[in-house]
């Protein structure tokens, strides 16, 4: 299931390590200005998603260990560190679009897409260390915990292979998270002035 995930976003991934944002924090060139934007855009889908999350049955939280997955907080505290205000990150809009997470299948799809870009945050993080130390929080993703949570997410995504309806419904929750996610990030740049005037207003 894993693989057949990975074949299925595969475009999806390229696309994503041209965005220009990530790109420049890959390349370690991203101004501040520019990484606060794209911060308070990630938030705004990764707090999104969290809260879809927590609809789960509660067996399926703990045995995917949902609590320990949740990154939306180390934005915002990323985001202190670059100097942001409360009210302004609680301004910030949230993804309306992500697909509905009805099953198991759905539910695992959508965290393959997620989870999955902890394995690239990890470069980014690195590539941040002499322009944003203080700020990586989120990148870093999961720190010593992540190879035991991966490993978690693996086997209950190949454990799919066995039920073909929820397989499919994984694949395209996955390719529905992953389109979700692009268009989200299209209008990154401004991200956090626009959520200054919404404080504002």
């Amino acid at each position: 299931m894993r693989a057949r995930l990975k074949a299925a976003t595969n475009a999806a991934h390229e696309r994503m390590h041209a965005h220009p944002g990530f790109a420049a924090a890959a390349a370690g060139t991203i101004s501040p200005d520019a990484y606060r934007d794209l911060l308070a855009r990630l938030y705004g889908f990764h707090a999104a998603f969290e809260d879809r999350m927590r609809t789960a049955p509660a067996v399926f939280a703990k045995a995917i260990e949902l609590p320990a997955r949740a990154r939306a907080g180390l934005i915002v505290e990323d985001l202190f560190a670059l100097g942001a205000a409360r009210e302004r990150i609680d301004a910030l809009p949230r993804c309306e679009e992500l697909p509905p997470l009805r099953g198991e299948g759905d539910r695992l799809g959508a965290l393959y897409v997620v989870e999955g870009s902890t394995l690239g945050g990890a470069f980014i993080a690195k590539a941040l260390a002499a322009s944003a130390a203080n700020a990586r929080r989120f990148f870093s993703g999961h720190g010593a915990g992540h190879g035991r949570l991966w490993r978690n997410l693996v086997k209950a995504l190949d454990r799919l292979d066995d039920v073909p309806d929820e397989a499919d419904f994984a694949e395209r929750a996955a390719l529905s998270t992953f389109a979700a996610f692009e268009r989200w990030m299209i209008n990154w740049e401004g991200a956090y002035a626009k959520a200054e005037d919404e404080a504002i207003a």
